[in-house]
């Protein structure tokens, strides 16, 4: 796959079967748009595979708008990675006054070479979001493409949507944001040096400092799964400012592997953490033994946890 930063860095003359949108998550929703996109590469091996995200970042930001993200522009292109041929990075800010018109014909034929467009129910583009699935299909022979509006993914009686993770994730609701999302929310970052009180502990714990604009779910203790050095590790971790022990305000993912032997210098490695199940809210303990007595009832719990997901799986 091939990551493109701006639309005038697109020079792929083959067509394209495209889908478009913010895809912020990547959840089901949007997972179906990619499936079709590729199925259509598939039939015809001549069509190059697009996604094209809108990059909100610094419209946001002009906007004085909340700017956090369910996935950052790295961890997309990590899951559409061997997916599809092209994922290319449009500024909003770059196409925002541009007629809908003035789109298709500039943007989906001139630059894609759209000869099909993949797009959900409720995809608007263009000045003012003037444009909508209803132009898309009255422009469509005129342009020479074939448009397709893909149904709505629904979980129960809701739609899957970004905004409908966001407000699962403030919950804490992990199983329910990996069922909207399809895989285990995941939150990344460079192992960084701690205070050492996990070590002292009896449990210590790789520490990240999750990237600014990744949105977190509440302070607390998650079931969790984590990779290092190219292995994957159950455990648990703590999202928070560990009140009983840190004397300060900043946020800090602190994972505890269950099985791990250190055999060399971890600060600076990359950790990736997916979260399974949220377990208790963070809070001050009255003094470390107390803290300590509840990380071992933590730690029996999540071995729990994956011990009755081993059990389901050998059961079905």
């Amino acid at each position: 796959m091939q990551y493109i930063t701006g639309l005038e860095q697109y020079k792929e003359k083959a067509g394209s079967a495209v889908t478009l949108g913010k895809f912020d998550g990547l959840h089901r929703g949007h997972r179906k748009l990619v499936e079709r996109v590729m199925e259509h590469v598939e039939e015809e091996t001549d069509l190059k595979s697009v996604v094209c995200f809108f990059d909100m970042t610094e419209f946001k930001a002009r906007m004085h708008l909340d700017g956090k993200k369910l996935m950052t522009n790295a961890e997309r292109a990590f899951r559409l990675e061997n997916r599809v041929d092209y994922l290319v990075e449009c500024p909003f800010l770059s196409v925002k006054e541009m007629e809908a018109e003035q789109f298709i014909e500039q943007i989906l034929c001139g630059v894609f070479h759209a000869k099909y467009i993949v797009v959900g129910e409720n995809f608007r583009f263009g000045h003012e979001r003037r444009g909508d699935t209803e132009m898309l299909k009255k422009y469509a022979k005129k342009y020479g493409y074939t448009i397709e509006v893909m149904e709505n993914e629904m979980y129960g009686s809701r739609v899957v949507s970004s905004t409908y993770v966001r407000e699962v994730m403030k919950t804490g609701d992990m199983y329910l944001v990996n069922r909207l999302l399809s895989y285990p929310y995941t939150i990344a970052g460079t192992v960084v040096k701690g205070d050492q009180q996990g070590r002292e502990m009896g449990s210590p714990t790789m520490d990240i400092i999750p990237c600014e604009e990744k949105i977190l779910p509440p302070k607390g203790t998650y079931i969790c799964k984590i990779r290092s050095g190219g292995d994957w590790y159950q455990g648990v971790c703590n999202i928070g400012t560990k009140p009983t022990v840190a004397q300060n305000e900043e946020r800090t993912l602190s994972a505890h592997f269950f099985c791990y032997e250190e055999k060399e210098e971890v600060y600076g490695r990359e950790i990736i953490v997916q979260l399974y199940q949220y377990l208790r809210p963070e809070r001050k303990f009255a003094d470390v033994h107390a803290l300590k007595n509840q990380i071992q009832d933590d730690i029996r719990e999540g071995k729990r946890y994956f011990i009755q997901v081993a059990n389901r799986g050998r059961n079905r």
